[in-house]
């Protein structure tokens, strides 16, 4: 009975928010799920083999920064921010793709390897304040029928007005519906939950005062999706 009250709260809650970007639980991530990225660290296995099953890690819900809110702002106790553009996906009921977004695993890339030399978690390095901006959702069907196929898409990440990063969806290592099927065997998943796909090549560090845009372009780049702006603010107040 307990278990039934539990879960019938959490849908009433999750029906009765009037938007579910403001109230997001977990953000669930997937790490080096593109080929490119994982050469461009160094994090290659001698053997040059692809990962056979994918690496996950946990960011908090409220780490979201929501696409009305237009400032990053870069940790003072970080001198290396990194961007890495991905596709998201929101849950909705029975934890099936409700709809989609860009967004940014924002990384503190000087403090992650710190933690990995220490064979720490990368918690510090990756759920800070305001680490996952998130832009504009797009529903999943197009109102006719039609689903969109989240493995044709492209991803592209902007720096003052530089492209410096451009990838494709159909090169995830991990597909969408195979890195879903593996969260929901192994972990709690709830509805509002977000899913972040995996970064493609390109990442690489922010300064204060760039004007950053980040999009999720249709297959052929003709059709703006979702998309994000934001500018990145050195933050002095934290310690």
């Amino acid at each position: 009975m307990r278990r039934v009250f539990t879960q019938l709260t959490r849908r009433i809650c999750y029906e009765a928010r009037p938007s579910v970007h403001s109230f997001i639980p977990n953000v669930w991530c997937v790490g080096r799920n593109y080929a490119e990225h994982i050469k461009e660290l160094g994090n290659e296995p001698t053997n040059g083999s692809l990962p056979s099953y994918p690496m996950i890690f946990l960011k908090s819900g409220s780490s979201v920064l929501s696409s009305s809110e237009r400032v990053i702002p870069l940790p003072s106790w970080s001198k290396n921010v990194h961007h890495e553009v991905e596709l998201a996906i929101q849950l909705g009921m029975g934890l099936k793709p409700k709809r989609a977004a860009v967004s940014l695993d924002l990384t503190l890339r000087d403090i992650q390897e710190t933690l990995k030399r220490d064979k720490h978690p990368w918690s510090l390095a990756k759920s800070f304040k305001s680490s996952t901006p998130l832009g504009s959702f797009f529903e999943l069907s197009d109102g006719r029928g039609a689903n969109i196929d989240l493995q044709d898409l492209q991803l592209c990440l902007e720096v003052n007005g530089e492209t410096r990063q451009l990838g494709h969806t159909r090169d995830m290592i991990f597909k969408v519906d195979a890195l879903l099927e593996y969260l929901k065997e192994r972990f709690p998943l709830l509805p509002g939950d977000v899913v972040l796909t995996g970064t493609p090549h390109g990442v690489s560090s922010l300064k204060h005062g760039d004007q950053i845009l980040a999009k999720v372009l249709s297959r052929d780049g003709d059709k703006v999706l979702s998309e994000g702006k934001w500018e990145a603010v050195q933050d002095q107040r934290d310690h």
